[in-house]
């Protein structure tokens, strides 16, 4: 007599087969594969740019009540916009900015000096979030107002937009290098 169990046992057996050699074709080499694993989004602690050996802390920021954004009191530190994405978030700009000095000794001195390409690392509480450089510009102070909807505004695709000054003029920084990254 033969039990419920046993008469399906090759049936199972079967499907398991067929679903880990369904798993195993998807992961062939040159095979589709998710370009990130996800983590839950938490606040950004860490700032890691190796092409640049930029290791620094993240504290939160928030915009001043003139509208304006500055960077963290300590030129070593980078602020991350509280009001922007969290790393790791399906949607929107995870915002963060630092100092530039002009006589050196800025967190983000050399940002300009980031290519297309290069790799940036945010870490969190709750792990890393990998990005890749996808545009670096200089822009005025004007076109930077001008495009800060599309820069800095909650919508589109999770990327990371890293923002300091340049064009000391002696007085005044004139410009803004604007990085724009997205996740890998």
């Amino acid at each position: 007599m033969s039990r419920d169990g046993d008469r399906f046992s090759p049936l199972l057996a079967l499907v398991a087969l067929v679903g880990v050699a369904a798993a195993l074709a998807f992961l062939r080499p040159g095979a589709a594969v998710p370009a990130r694993a996800s983590i839950a989004p938490a606040a950004p602690v860490r700032l890691v740019v190796p092409s640049l050996d930029l290791r620094a802390a993240v504290v939160p920021i928030e915009v001043e009540t003139s509208g304006v954004l500055h960077p963290p009191a300590d030129v070593h530190d980078v602020g991350w916009w509280r009001r922007s994405a969290e790393p790791g978030a399906a949607h929107g700009p995870t915002l963060l900015t630092g100092h530039t000095v002009s006589s050196g000794g800025g967190v983000m001195d050399r940002l300009g000096d980031l290519r297309r390409g290069d790799r940036v690392v945010v870490r969190t509480r709750e792990g890393r979030v990998n990005y890749e450089a996808t545009k670096v510009e200089v822009l005025s102070r004007a076109e930077l107002a001008a495009q800060r909807r599309a820069l800095f505004g909650r919508g589109g695709p999770a990327r990371l937009v890293l923002v300091t000054c340049t064009d000391w003029d002696g007085h005044v920084y004139e410009s803004n290098v604007v990085v724009t990254a997205r996740p890998v």
